[in-house]
């Protein structure tokens, strides 16, 4: 049988109802830990109270376990209050837990200890709101092989610079990718566009040129174009069309006459 920490020996009873608050917690209620996690981490955090309390300093220990609590909160989608309750149920048996440590002490470690766990949750929402926002990216960015040598990439909803900006480069990489001779931007769905998305069309055009292919751009509604003029913006050299359909009729078109010209020409 493993031996029992120092705590647990000498205070089952405060170690059994901290035990016990945390069981019937959010934590036990969502399956975010089991009975021997709650032990381990439990000890851990005590041991790290203690170690802090002796020395005034947070050990490496102490902070790995907070990240993983914290981290298995994130990932049972706990809120912060709940994640900060595996730190502070300790506080009405800290004292007898750690009997040789001045009280006072302790509830001042206890509260240095839920603000570090606070703030890494913090951190850990932060970026898994980013990676979400990423995976939307993706998602709302699909690039469609439609044909042979032909890519088209429908928009749907509100684009900013940095979307574009993803655009931009999701496109290029799948021209390298398949080869492609022509790609269709459809924006039929995108309800306006701003200077700065204006530039980041004309910029994606001129690099598709630059990687010998051809971009078509369909779809732009009334407001758009209205709004395009008013801003300045000139498309120049590139190609539109008023729907997809005739993009990728036209699409069709030039790579047969590109075919035959290499037809020609070999």
């Amino acid at each position: 049988m493993m031996e029992k920490h120092l705590t647990e020996k000498e205070n089952p009873k405060a170690h059994a109802n901290w035990l016990s608050a945390v069981q019937k917690s959010a934590w036990i209620a969502l399956g975010a830990i089991h009975h021997q996690e709650t032990e381990r981490l439990g000890q851990q955090l005590i041991d790290g109270i203690s170690f802090t309390a002796t020395t005034g300093e947070l050990p490496e220990f102490l902070r790995k376990t907070l990240r993983e609590i914290t981290e298995m909160a994130v990932a049972n989608g706990l809120n912060p209050s709940d994640t900060a309750l595996f730190v502070f149920s300790l506080r009405p048996y800290l004292e007898e837990l750690l009997p040789h440590i001045d009280g006072n002490t302790l509830m001042t470690v206890l509260d240095q200890v839920g603000l570090f766990i606070f703030e890494v949750y913090l951190k850990a929402r932060e970026e898994e709101i980013l990676n979400q926002r990423q995976d939307l990216l993706e998602l709302s960015t699909p690039v469609i092989r439609i044909w042979e040598g032909i890519l088209a990439v429908p928009l749907i909803g509100t684009m900013d610079s940095k979307r574009a900006q993803q655009v931009m480069e999701k496109l290029l990489n799948s021209i390298v990718e398949t080869n492609a001779r022509v790609t269709i931007l459809d924006i039929t769905g995108v309800p306006t566009v701003d200077t700065l998305v204006a530039n980041h069309i004309l910029k994606t055009a001129a690099a598709v040129r630059l990687l010998g292919a051809t971009l078509i751009i369909t779809g732009i509604s009334p407001v758009i174009a209205q709004t395009m003029v008013h801003m300045g913006v000139d498309l120049g050299p590139v190609i539109t069309r008023s729907v997809m359909a005739d993009g990728i009729a036209l699409s069709l078109e030039m790579l047969q006459k590109r075919f035959g010209s290499e037809r020609e020409a070999g």
